[in-house]
C-alpha cells in the first residue's frame, strides 16, 4: 500500500534532515492588510483597509486647502471707512504707515497722523492744527514704551514727537538741514532730501529717539529742556553727509558703495529689567552689514555681521530685522503654567534677515573685565547667532509675534509662521489678496547694486518694495494696512481647527489630527498646545474622545437604512457594484480605521469596545468593524477582546467562509477572553486544525487531544484509501472529483501534525513559534512522548476517556499492534516523522535519565512533593525515555516487512547521523551500523543518493570497518566521490584521492570538501616543497595528473597552467593533442602561460622550454579567435623568425587582423608585400563605403538636395580606419626608405627604374588616388554637382566624404614630400647657395612622373587628370618645399612681388594728432622730452648687438672648430655638410657672409613690418625674434576686426631717475587717432570683469578699437 509521501511529493525530500519544521503562522511580524484574497466581511470594495490618503497637514502650501483659516482675520470695516473712504482722503490724506500699541495710529500723506482706538474710534487727527506741507508725508511712526507718545518721521527729512492726549503742538522738532548751504548747518541731523524710513523710542524716556533715513544715515537723538528753550543734540550713529561743490560723477566715484538703512530699531524693554537695557543698543542693517550700536554712555559699536556669502545673487536684496525684548515668566499673565509652555527666562534676541536666510542672535552680559568697564559699571555684551533658517525666496518683512513664534513675509506675499525653536514652518498663509501696502524706497538709491554690481561687486537681482511699515505685530497679533482696507489676525488654535474640521463633516481628518496633537507629531506652539507631554494629554484626551464618538455617532446614524442587515446581505453585497453604497462604505472603513488607531493611542480600549462597537452592531456594520479589528490582532496590538465580541467574530468571519483569515486571528488572541467549547467546535467543523491545536494548547494545556483528532483524520483517510482498491463502479466515491479532493484536503491537514511534534518536542508553541516556560515545554514533550512510545493504547481523557483505537475497517489487529500510533505516522509518511525527531534529538530533553522519585533541583518534583501528589504517568515515563530507546523502536517498527526500502532508508540516514552526534547516548553494535552503512549504499531513487551520501560521511566518522577494501569498491559503484574523498585523504592515499577528484565529474557544487577546484590545493599539498609525500608518492600523484591533464585543465585552465609549468612542466605538449577540440580551453591555457613569461621576462632572452614555435603560433592564431584586439600587443614581443608566416598570416587574413598582418611582414622585412596586403584592405574599406549609400549604381538618392538613410556611425568608423591603414601605409614607406638610405646607392639623373622604395610610394598614391577617383565617380557622376556642394554653406554625407578622401591625398603626397626633401650636403656645399651637387635616395620628381604615367594611362579623361593633380598641388598648399619645387619647376621671379609688398609696407600711415586721445598728453613730436628718442636709440643699439650676437651663435654652429663632418638645418627645412678641407678658408667665409646678408635682410625686413610692444624690463630679444621663430609671442600688423595697428617702434622705457618721465607704448588706428596703449587699455579694461584685462584675454593687441570712431 502506498504511503502519504507518495501522494504529498512529486519526489522525495532533498536532505530532509537539514530542513526545520514552520508553520504558516510562525512569523510574528504582521502588517497592516492592504488586500484580502478572501471575501470581504461586509464589501469587497472595502477589503483594502489602508489610508492612502494624503497627510494634507504635513505640508501646508496655502490656506485655502484646509477648512479652517491658519490666521483668522478680522476687517476693521469702521476703521477702514474713515481712512480708505474718498471723503477720508480729501480731508486727512491717503495713509502710508501704520504703528500698533495700546492704539493704533496712521500716517497719511499729507503728514497727519490718525489715533484710533480698538473699537475704531477715531481718537485725534495729530498735526491737523499744526502745517505740516514742508514735512511731507509720514513714512515712519512709533509709540513710545508707555502708548503715551507717538514719533513720526517725514519724506523731507523732519522728525516730531508728539503726545497722544495733548496733540495741538509737538513735544519736538527736528528739522532738516539743506546741504547745499552749508551756512545753515550747525548740528547734525537728516538732509532734507532724505526720506525718513525707521523711527524709535529710546528706553523710557520720550526725549531720546533713533532715526535712520533712505540715504544710509542714522541718528540718535536728545532733547533736552533749559530755562530758556529746548535744545536737540543729534549724534550720527552711521553714513555720510553729501559734498558741497563737487560734481556728481565725482561725488560718486568717492563712494564706497551704494548704501540706504534697510531695517533699523531701537531694542524695545521687556517686562523684567535686564542689565542691556541701560546701554541704549541699535540695530540697523544695510545692504552690506548689520551693525549693533549702543548709545549709552556713549555711542560705541558693539556687534557687527557682513551679508553672508552663502546667499545667491538671484535672489532679492532686502533685509529686515527684530527685537525681542527680554522677558521673566514671572510677569507673564499665567506665569505658573509657562514653563510647560516653553517659556522661561530669557535674554534679549534679535532676529534679522539677509534676502532668504533668517538668523536668530541672542544678547547676553559677560563679566565687566576690562578696567574701562569695572570704572563705569557697564558689562561686557556677548552676541551668539544660536539658529538660521533659510526660506525659498526673499524676506521682506519680520516681526516677533511672541516669545516662540516669528512671522514673515515674503516676496511673493505669503505669510510664513515660523517656530523659534524648532526653526522650521508650521503655516503658510497666502496675503496676496490682502493687498498688503507696499513703498518703492530703495530703487533709486540702490539701483547701481543691480546695473553695475556696485563698486565692491555686489550684484543683486532686484530691489524688493518695502513692506515694514505696513506688516506689524502687537501682543499675539498680525496688523496689516492694505490698500483698500485695514485687518488684524490671530492664529488659529487647535480646538477652532478641530471644530473647523467637523463642521465640514471632515470626521476621519478631524480625528487623525486630534489623534497628531495627542502624539505631539504637530507644532504645540503655534496652536496653543503645552510641549510637556502629561500636560498634552490632558488637554487633548478628552476632545479626541468626544471627536470620535460623535463622528461615528453622526456617521453610523445616517448609515444605518443603507446597510446589509444580515451576513446574507453582506455576502451578496461583495458582488454588488453600486456606486453609492461603495462610497458609503469606503468612507465608513476610513473613519473606523481612524477611530481605531485613535483610540489605540489613547489606550482606550474599554470606549472601542463598548460605546464604539455599539454604534456600528447598531447600525450592522459589524463586518467593519471586525475587519478594521483584525491587523490590530494579527499585530498583536489588541490581544485582548471581550468574549462576547469574540463570539460575534467567530459567527461572522465563518459564514463567509474566512476561515484562515480567523485562524490566524484566533492564533494571536488571549486564549482567556474565548469560549472554549464555540471555537473548538468551529474549529472541527471548518476544519482549522492550526487554531484547534492553540486552543487545546494554551486554554486548557492538552496536547494529547490534538494527536487523537490527528489519529481520527489518519483513520479517515486510510478508510477512504481502502475504497479506492474495491471493484469500481458508477457511483464509486474514487470515481468522483470529490474523492480526489477529500484525499487532498485530509493529506494537508494530517501533514501538520509533523509540525506539531517537532514545534512541542523542540518547546515552541504551535504555530506562533514562541518558545514556552520551562515547565510548560516538560509537561507538553512528556505528553507527546507519552503518546507515541508508551506502546500501547492510550485513553483519553484518563478520568473518563476512552481508547483512542485507530486501523482501518476496525482490524483489532492493527490497532492492538504495539506502538499502534507510531506506526500509524511513520505509515504516512515516514521522512517526515524521522525529520521531526531530528529536531526532537537536538533538545536537552532526551540528554539524561531523570530518577522517577526526583531530584533536588526538579521544580516539578518539588511542587508535587509538597502537594503529597503522585506524578502523572507521562512525566514518569518520558523522564525514563532515552534517545537509545527511541532509535530501538523505530529499528523495531521499520525492520517489519510492511516498510518498504523507500521508507526505512530514512530511519538508516537518521542513526547514521545522530550515531554521530551523540555517540554519549547511542550505542549501536559494529555489525548494525554496517548494515545500515550498505543500505545508504543502495539508495531507493538518484534523487535521495546524495543525502544518503552525506549521511555516510556522518557514518564514518563515529564508526570505524575493519576493512575499507569492500566499502570502497561499493562506493565506487554508487558514486560516492565524496566519501571516498574522504576515506583516501585519511589513508593518505593521495594518487587515488587525485583521481576520485576527476572521477567525480558531477561534483560542481560545493561540498563538505569543497568542489573540483579543490584538486588544484590538494596537488599543490602533495607536490609543494613542504609536502611529507616520499618521491615514490609524488611520482604517483603526477602519473595521476598527467592520466587526466585533460579533466584537469578543463576543470580550470589558468590554474592547471600555473601549477603544471611549476610541477611538472613536460605536459604541456599534451594540451595540443588532447585538447584539440577545446580551443576555448587552450587558449585561457596558453593566455596563462605567456602572460607570466612576459611578465617575468620582458626582455625575451630566456624564454621557458614550453615557449615553442607552435605554442607562438597556436596563441596567435587562437588570439585572433577570441581576443583578436590584442593580437597586435602580442606580436610586438616577438622577434625575427619566432613565428612561420605561412602558418600564422592565414588566421590573421580569415580573422580580418590586418594590423597584425602588416606588422609581421614588416618585422620579416617584407615591405611589399605588406603595401599589397594594406592596399587589398583599402579595397574592401571602399566597398564598405559605397555600400553605405543606396541604389548609388543608379544615381544619388536624395530629398531635397540631401541623402537619407545613411548610417553616420559606421560612416565614421570606415573614415577613422581609411586614415588608419593610409598613415599606417606612409610609415611603412618612410620606414623601409631609411633602413634601405645606407645600403642602397642613390640615383643619378639618368636613372629610369625604380627603387623598391619608390615602388611601394608609388603603389601606395596609386591606391589611395584610385580610391578617391571610384568613390567620387560613384556618389558623383557630374563633377559639377560636387563643386557646388563643396562650395556651399553645409555639406551633406557624400560631399564630406569626398572631401575626406580629397585630404587623405594631400596627406600621403605632404608625407612623400616630407621623406624624399631631405638632402645631404656633399663636400662642404648648401642647397641654394652654390657647391657640391645632392643626391637623394628616393626622388619625388620620378615617383611623380610615374605615378602620372600610369594615371594618364589608366584615366584618359582630362577631367579626372585634372582632379588627381588638383589633389596633389593642394597638399603643399602651406610646405616651403613646394614653394621651392614650384618656383623651380615654372621658372617665376618671385622678388618683383616681394619688392612690391616692401615698398607697400614702407607707406606707413599719417598720424592725424600730436597727443593721446583719452589724457591729452603728447605721445610723439619735435616738443617731446629728450629722454625719449635716448630711450629708442638705445634700444635700436641694444637689439642690434643682441641680432650679432645670434647671428655669430648660428655662425658657430654652421661653421664649427672642428673638422668633423657636421649638419645644420636652415629653416627647418634644407641641411647643408661642410667638408673637411680646412685650406679652403674663402669659399667658407663668402659661403658666410651669404648667410649673413640674407638672415640681416630677412631681420630688416621684419622690424619694418611688424608691431613690437617694448615695456620697461621686456627681453629685447623675444621682441626681436625673427617672424618665423615660434617660441616668442606672436606679433600683429593689423586686426582686422578693429582695424587697428600700432605704430612701429613705439617706446616705453624704464624710468631711471625721479625726474625721467615714464614712457609707454604708442597705438595708432587707421582712422589716424592715437593713444597711449595704458589708456586705450584701461578704457577698454572698465568693460570687462573684475580681475580681468583685455591683454590677458585676447593677447596683446587684438580686440583693440578705437573708442572715438567705434
Amino acid at each position: 500500500m502506498s504511503s502519504a509521501s507518495d501522494f504529498l511529493l512529486a519526489s522525495p525530500p532533498l536532505r530532509p534532515f537539514d530542513r526545520r519544521f514552520q508553520s504558516r503562522l510562525e512569523s510574528p511580524a504582521y502588517s497592516l492588510r492592504s488586500e484580502s484574497p478572501a471575501p470581504s466581511l461586509a464589501q469587497s470594495r472595502i477589503s483594502s483597509i489602508s489610508i492612502a490618503l494624503d497627510d494634507a497637514f504635513d505640508h501646508l502650501p496655502t490656506d485655502a486647502q484646509l477648512p479652517w483659516e491658519v490666521v483668522g482675520w478680522t476687517k476693521l470695516r469702521k476703521l477702514s471707512s474713515q481712512v480708505y473712504s474718498e471723503a477720508g482722503k480729501l480731508q486727512f490724506g491717503a495713509p502710508t504707515c501704520m504703528a500698533v500699541g495700546g492704539t493704533i495710529a496712521i500716517g497719511t500723506a499729507k503728514g497727519l497722523i490718525l489715533i484710533f482706538d480698538y473699537n475704531q474710534n477715531l481718537l485725534c487727527a495729530i498735526g491737523s492744527n499744526v502745517n505740516m506741507t514742508n514735512a511731507g508725508a509720514v513714512t515712519a511712526l512709533s509709540f513710545s514704551h508707555d502708548h503715551t507718545y507717538v514719533a513720526s518721521g517725514h519724506e523731507h527729512g523732519h522728525l516730531f514727537a508728539w503726545h497722544i492726549k495733548r496733540p495741538l503742538a509737538p513735544r519736538m522738532h527736528i528739522a532738516p538741514f539743506d546741504p547745499l548751504h552749508p551756512d545753515h548747518q550747525r548740528h547734525d541731523g537728516h538732509v532734507s532730501t532724505a526720506k525718513i524710513l525707521h523711527i524709535g523710542f529710546m528706553g523710557k524716556r520720550h526725549s531720546v529717539l533713533a532715526s535712520a533715513d533712505d540715504k544710509g544715515m542714522a541718528f540718535y537723538h536728545v532733547s533736552t529742556q533749559s530755562l530758556i528753550n529746548k535744545q536737540v543734540r543729534s549724534t550720527r550713529l552711521v553714513g555720510r553727509y553729501p559734498t558741497v561743490g563737487l560734481k556728481t560723477a565725482e561725488f560718486v566715484s568717492r563712494q564706497k558703495k551704494a548704501t540706504s538703512v534697510l531695517a533699523f530699531a531701537p531694542m524695545p524693554l521687556g517686562n523684567s529689567p535686564h542689565p542691556t537695557e541701560s546701554r541704549g543698543l541699535v540695530a540697523l542693517m544695510t545692504p552690506h552689514i548689520l551693525v549693533i550700536i549702543s548709545t549709552s554712555p556713549t555711542a560705541q559699536t558693539q556687534f557687527k555681521a557682513g551679508r553672508p556669502k552663502s546667499i545667491s545673487d538671484t535672489m532679492g536684496l532686502s533685509g529686515c530685522l527684530d527685537w525681542f525684548p527680554a522677558i521673566s515668566p514671572k510677569f507673564v499673565k499665567g506665569a505658573k503654567n509657562m514653563a510647560s509652555n516653553g517659556i522661561h527666562n530669557s535674554n534679549p534676541r534679535l532676529a534679522y534677515c539677509w534676502s532668504n536666510v533668517v538668523t536668530i542672535l541672542d544678547v547676553s552680559v559677560g563679566s565687566a573685565e576690562s578696567k574701562e568697564h569695572i570704572q563705569t559699571h557697564m558689562h561686557h555684551l556677548d552676541f551668539n547667532a544660536t539658529k538660521k533658517y533659510m526660506a525659498d525666496e526673499a524676506i521682506v518683512a519680520m516681526r516677533w509675534l511672541n516669545s516662540q513664534i516669528i512671522v514673515l513675509v515674503t516676496i511673493t506675499q505669503r505669510l510664513l509662521i515660523l517656530n523659534e525653536h524648532t526653526m522650521r514652518v508650521t503655516d503658510v498663509v497666502d496675503l496676496v489678496p490682502r493687498q498688503i501696502m507696499r513703498h518703492d524706497y530703495f530703487s533709486d538709491q540702490l539701483n547701481e547694486l543691480v546695473i553695475s554690481g556696485g563698486s565692491g561687486g555686489d550684484h543683486y537681482a532686484t530691489i524688493p518694495d518695502a513692506f515694514f511699515n505696513s506688516f506689524k505685530t502687537y501682543k499675539g497679533r498680525i496688523f496689516l494696512l492694505g490698500m483698500y482696507e485695514f485687518a488684524v489676525g490671530h492664529l488659529s488654535s487647535w480646538a477652532e481647527r478641530l471644530m473647523s474640521l467637523m463642521e465640514a463633516e471632515k470626521f476621519a481628518d478631524a480625528i487623525r489630527l486630534a489623534t497628531k496633537y495627542y502624539t505631539g507629531e504637530t507644532d504645540q506652539v503655534t496652536i496653543g498646545l503645552p510641549e510637556d507631554e502629561q500636560a498634552r494629554h490632558d488637554v487633548v484626551y478628552d476632545r479626541l474622545i468626544e471627536t470620535v464618538l460623535t463622528s461615528l455617532r453622526y456617521t453610523l446614524s445616517d448609515s444605518v437604512s443603507n446597510t446589509p442587515p444580515t451576513p446574507s446581505t453582506m455576502r451578496t453585497a461583495v458582488e454588488d457594484e453600486q456606486l453609492d453604497a461603495d462610497s458609503q462604505y469606503r468612507s465608513t472603513a476610513i473613519l473606523a480605521e481612524t477611530s481605531f488607531e485613535a483610540l489605540y493611542v489613547t489606550d482606550a480600549l474599554d470606549v472601542l469596545f463598548d460605546s464604539v462597537y455599539e454604534y456600528f452592531e447598531n447600525a450592522d456594520m459589524r463586518g467593519i468593524f471586525f475587519e478594521t479589528l483584525e491587523p490590530y490582532i494579527l499585530s498583536e496590538k489588541i490581544v485582548s477582546v471581550p468574549p462576547a465580541i469574540v463570539k460575534e467574530l467567530i459567527n461572522i468571519y465563518a459564514s463567509l467562509a474566512l476561515n484562515e483569515r480567523l485562524e490566524e486571528m484566533i492564533c494571536h488572541l488571549d486564549t482567556k477572553t474565548i469560549d472554549i467549547d464555540q471555537v473548538t467546535m468551529l474549529c472541527r467543523s471548518f476544519e482549522l486544525y492550526d487554531a484547534l491545536i492553540y486552543v487545546w494548547n494554551q486554554a486548557l494545556g492538552d496536547y494529547i487531544s490534538p494527536m487523537v483528532d490527528f489519529m481520527g483524520l489518519l483513520d479517515q483517510y486510510y478508510r477512504l484509501l481502502a475504497q479506492s482498491n474495491e471493484e469500481p463502479s458508477s457511483n464509486d466515491v474514487a470515481s468522483t472529483d470529490d474523492y480526489e479532493n477529500r484525499l487532498y484536503k485530509l493529506r494537508q491537514n494530517i501533514g501538520k501534525v509533523y509540525s506539531y511534534l517537532s514545534y512541542i518536542f523542540t518547546g515552541r508553541v504551535y504555530p506562533t513559534g514562541q518558545f514556552m516556560g520551562a515547565a510548560d515545554a516538560e509537561e507538553a514533550k512528556a505528553a507527546l512522548y507519552y503518546f507515541l512510545f508508551l506502546g500501547s493504547i492510550v485513553t483519553w481523557p484518563r478520568e473518563y476517556g476512552s481508547e483512542i483505537l485507530v486501523g482501518a475497517d476496525d482490524d483489532e489487529k492493527s490497532s492492538r499492534q504495539s506502538f499502534p500510533y507510531l506506526r500509524l505516522l511513520l505509515r504516512f509518511d515516514a521522512p517526515a516523522f524521522v525529520a521531526a525527531m531530528n529536531e526532537a534529538f537536538e533538545d536537552t530533553f532526551l540528554n539524561d535519565v531523570v530518577d522517577i522519585d526526583g531530584d533536588e533541583d526538579d521544580e516539578v518534583f518539588d511542587e508535587v512533593k509538597a502537594k503529597h501528589v503522585e506524578l502523572p504517568d507521562d512525566i514518569i515515563f518520558a523522564r525514563a525515555l532515552t534517545r537509545q530507546y527511541i532509535v530501538n523502536i523505530l529499528l523495531e517498527i521499520l525492520s517489519g516487512s510492511e516498510f518498504s526500502s523507500k521508507e526505512t532508508v530514512y530511519l538508516d540516514m537518521f542513526i547514521a547521523r545522530n550515531a554521530a552526534k551523540y555517540p554519549q547516548f547511542i550505542s549501536l553494535s559494529n555489525t548494525l551500523l554496517k548494515e545500515v552503512m550498505f543500505r545508504l549504499c543502495k539508495p531507493p531513487s538518484p534523487e535521495i543518493a546524495d543525502d544518503c551520501q552525506l549521511s555516510v560521511e556522518y557514518l564514518l566518522s563515529a564508526y570505524k570497518p575493519d576493512s575499507l577494501d569492500d566499502l570502497v569498491k561499493t562506493f565506487v559503484q554508487v558514486r560516492y566521490f565524496r566519501v571516498l574523498k574522504w576515506i583516501f585523504r585519511a589513508e593518505k592515499q593521495y594518487a587515488r584521492l587525485v583521481s576520485v577528484y576527476f572521477e567525480d565529474s558531477e561534483d560542481s557544487m560545493a561540498t563538505t570538501y569543497g568542489s573540483r577546484d579543490e584538486v588544484f590545493s590538494t596537488i599543490e599539498e602533495c607536490l609543494s616543497a613542504r609536502s611529507d609525500l616520499s618521491n615514490e608518492q609524488r611520482s604517483q600523484v603526477k602519473a595521476a595528473v598527467a592520466a587526466n591533464y585533460r579533466n584537469l585543465v578543463l576543470t580550470n585552465p589558468t590554474q592547471s597552467a600555473e601549477l603544471v609549468e611549476r610541477y611538472m612542466p613536460e605536459l604541456h605538449s599534451q594540451l595540443y593533442e588532447k585538447l584539440v577540440d577545446r580551443r576555448d580551453v587552450q587558449f585561457k591555457y596558453l593566455k596563462s602561460l605567456f602572460s607570466k613569461e612576459l611578465q617575468r621576462d620582458p626582455s625575451r632572452r630566456n624564454r621557458s622550454k614550453w615557449n615553442t614555435q607552435q605554442a607562438r603560433e597556436t596563441y596567435i592564431t587562437l588570439l585572433c579567435e577570441f581576443e583578436k584586439n590584442k593580437v597586435i600587443a602580442f606580436l610586438r614581443h616577438l622577434q625575427k623568425g619566432d613565428v612561420r608566416l605561412s602558418k600564422v598570416l592565414s588566421s590573421l587574413e580569415s580573422a580580418g587582423v590586418i594590423d597584425g598582418e602588416i606588422f609581421l611582414l614588416r618585422s620579416e622585412g617584407q615591405y611589399a608585400e605588406a603595401i599589397r596586403r594594406l592596399i587589398s584592405h583599402l579595397e574592401d574599406l571602399k566597398e564598405k563605403l559605397l555600400t553605405l549609400y543606396p541604389d548609388f549604381s543608379r544615381g544619388r538618392t536624395r530629398t531635397r538636395g540631401r541623402w537619407v538613410h545613411v548610417d553616420e556611425h559606421k560612416l565614421v568608423d570606415i573614415e577613422r580606419a581609411l586614415q588608419h591603414y593610409i598613415l599606417l601605409g606612409t610609415r611603412l614607406c618612410s620606414e623601409r626608405a631609411k633602413k634601405l638610405s645606407s645600403t642602397i646607392p642613390a640615383h643619378t639623373n639618368g636613372g629610369d627604374k625604380l627603387t623598391e622604395v619608390e615602388s611601394i610610394w608609388l603603389d601606395l598614391i596609386d591606391a589611395i588616388v584610385a580610391l578617391t577617383r571610384d568613390v567620387s565617380s560613384t556618389l558623383f557622376p557630374d563633377i559639377t554637382v560636387f563643386e557646388k556642394m563643396s562650395h556651399s554653406s553645409s555639406y551633406d554625407s557624400p560631399t564630406k566624404t569626398i572631401l575626406f578622401l580629397r585630404r587623405l591625398v594631400q596627406d600621403v603626397f605632404s608625407a612623400l614630400l616630407v621623406a624624399t626633401a631631405t638632402t645631404k650636403v656633399a663636400n662642404g656645399a648648401v642647397p641654394g647657395f652654390g657647391g657640391g651637387s645632392a643626391r637623394t635616395t628616393t626622388s619625388f620628381l620620378r615617383i611623380l612622373e610615374a605615378f602620372l604615367t600610369r594615371t594618364a594611362a589608366a584615366s584618359p579623361s582630362v577631367v579626372d587628370l585634372r582632379n588627381v593633380l588638383a589633389n596633389i598641388f593642394e597638399a603643399y598648399i602651406y610646405e616651403r618645399q613646394l614653394l621651392t619645387l614650384t618656383n623651380r619647376l615654372l621658372n617665376k621671379d618671385l622678388m618683383v612681388h616681394v619688392s612690391r609688398v616692401y615698398a607697400i609696407r614702407q607707406e606707413g600711415w599719417r598720424v592725424g594728432s600730436r597727443t593721446c586721445e583719452v589724457c591729452g598728453k603728447k605721445v610723439w613730436g619735435p616738443d617731446m622730452p629728450y629722454e625719449v628718442y635716448t630711450a629708442w636709440e638705445r634700444k635700436l643699439e641694444d637689439v642690434e648687438r643682441r641680432r650679432s650676437e645670434r647671428f655669430k651663435s648660428q655662425v658657430s654652429v654652421a661653421a664649427g672648430e672642428d673638422d668633423a663632418d657636421v649638419e645644420f638645418e636652415i629653416d627647418g627645412d634644407m641641411r647643408g655638410r661642410r667638408g673637411r678641407e680646412e685650406d679652403d678658408e674663402v669659399d667658407k667665409g663668402k659661403q658666410i657672409e651669404r648667410v649673413k646678408s640674407a638672415s640681416r635682410s630677412r631681420s630688416r625686413a621684419a622690424d619694418e613690418h611688424r608691431v613690437v610692444f617694448l615695456r620697461p624690463g621686456d627681453d629685447l630679444d623675444e621682441a626681436e625674434t625673427s617672424p618665423s621663430d615660434e617660441s616668442v609671442p606672436t606679433v600683429h600688423e593689423t586686426t582686422a576686426a578693429a582695424a587697428a595697428a600700432t605704430i612701429p617702434a613705439t617706446t616705453k622705457t624704464t624710468t631711471t631717475t625721479t625726474t625721467t618721465p615714464e614712457l609707454d607704448s604708442v597705438v595708432m588706428f587707421k582712422c589716424t587717432h592715437i593713444y597711449h596703449r595704458k589708456c586705450l587699455e584701461r578704457i577698454l579694461d572698465s568693460g570687462l570683469d573684475k580681475g580681468t584685462s583685455l591683454v590677458s584675454q585676447r593677447g596683446i593687441g587684438e580686440g583693440y578699437k578705437c573708442i572715438l570712431c567705434d
